[in-house]
């Protein structure tokens, strides 16, 4: 099993690793769903792949928005870079980028990102017949779901903790709708978060959706097939990243010595 977690900025990669991730996740330049996180500059994420392969702990890319064909040459040179710092794996959505990491760069490990909408064994076969190595599920999946995922033979990297998005695996329209800002784009203004009003009178938080947690599941979800175990939150604070993650490798050691977890 793997424990991934996320990397919003260089203290929070640091919190991450310290308190015992297998993987992180981070992103470079403008083409990652959380253009909004602080990221890291060319310089700062080629330290951080050496920094994080000096502890033994695997880097993957986040290239997973939707871009223009104008956008292409500027993504191949992000993906230069990356192979030239010895980048892990690299999450897409867009099928343009993948393509350009099969002809240019094909020892790049490809990982299907949650905006693809895979929600069934037949995206995850149909995305290992195309190449990829691994499937990040939608949220709403199933746990029936994700075993027949990795029944197809195919890496899974289930959600296990943080913020849930109110729409099918992160597609929402809604802030681009209203704002302009696209959550394909990295540009996500979560109104969802906001509160509202109805005609009746009816006011609160009426979409928000509670967060996401499920330590106390990881034995089912390993027996289910479950392959990596992610933590959502590229733009938390760093003392946020290194408690998830402290208490998501006590309970993943835990599960593999097939032992209780008790925080």
């Amino acid at each position: 099993m793997e424990l991934l977690a996320p990397a919003g900025s260089r203290e929070a990669l640091a919190a991450a690793v310290q308190n015992g991730a297998d993987a992180v996740y981070m992103g470079l330049g403008s083409f990652n769903a959380r253009r909004s996180a602080r990221n890291f500059t060319d310089e700062d994420f080629a330290d951080a792949v050496a920094y994080c392969h000096l502890h033994g702990v695997r880097v993957y890319l986040t290239l997973n928005t939707l871009l223009t064909d104008r956008e292409l040459p500027e993504a191949a040179e992000v993906l230069r870079k990356a192979s030239a710092w010895g980048v892990d794996a690299v999450l897409v959505q867009d099928m343009g980028v993948a393509r350009i990491i099969q002809q240019s760069y094909p020892h790049l490990v490809l990982h299907a990102s949650t905006q693809m909408t895979i929600n069934n064994a037949q995206g995850a076969r149909l995305m290992k017949e195309m190449g990829f190595a691994r499937v990040v599920p939608a949220r709403e999946c199933t746990l029936d779901e994700l075993r027949r995922m990795a029944d197809v033979g195919v890496e899974v990297e289930a959600f296990a903790h943080g913020a849930l998005c109110v729409a099918v695996s992160g597609q929402c329209l809604f802030s681009s709708m209203i704002g302009g800002r696209s959550g394909n784009r990295g540009r996500c203004a979560q109104p969802c978060r906001l509160p509202y009003t109805l005609e009746d009178g009816t006011s609160g938080y009426l979409l928000s959706t509670k967060d996401l947690m499920l330590i106390d599941r990881i034995p089912e979800l390993r027996d289910a097939g479950v392959y990596s175990f992610k933590l959502e939150g590229r733009m938390k604070r760093p003392e946020y990243v290194g408690v998830i993650t402290r208490a998501y490798r006590e309970a993943l050691d835990a599960a593999e010595a097939h032992v209780s977890y008790h925080p």
